[in-house]
């Protein structure tokens, strides 16, 4: 099983592509997908971990619109990612405006997936509750 943990800062290069950091790379196996993701940051996730998000899409019901529309939402936000031989990916211009990123961006290991986020707005995020509090509010 996959665990991913630990936060890399690293930055797009002129072409709007990333590398992976190496600590990850190598567990996300040879297909894997980016995704909006929420309060602003992009899902990087393993073909299983995916697998398993969207099989909770598969019980919506077309006569729940409101169900349908969140659908439509997340599954139009999922882009496969190819890399080159140098293991750089394009981060599209949808992804890059839902996260703000212009240049400075984290990755951060959320256990089965990754998370990319603009460096400032998750410095200011993380800012925003204490580990004291974290660990009270997940009775760690």
């Amino acid at each position: 099983m996959r665990y991913f943990s630990g936060t890399v800062s690293h930055q797009l290069d002129g072409k709007n592509r990333i590398r992976i950091p190496a600590k990850f790379r190598t567990d996300l196996g040879s297909e894997f997908y980016f995704m909006a993701g929420a309060q602003g940051s992009i899902y990087v996730l393993p073909k299983e971990a995916l697998e398993e998000r969207l099989e909770a899409l598969r019980s919506v019901k077309s006569s729940d619109p409101v169900k349908m529309q969140a659908k439509r939402k997340i599954q139009s936000s999922v882009e496969k990612v190819t890399e080159d031989e140098q293991n750089r990916t394009l981060l599209s211009a949808f992804l890059r405006e839902h996260a703000h990123i212009q240049k400075d961006i984290v990755t951060i290991g959320m256990g089965d997936y990754l998370e990319i986020w603009a460096k400032e707005r998750f410095e200011a995020y993380s800012a925003q509750m204490s580990y004291d509090d974290a660990y009270a509010l997940v009775d760690f």
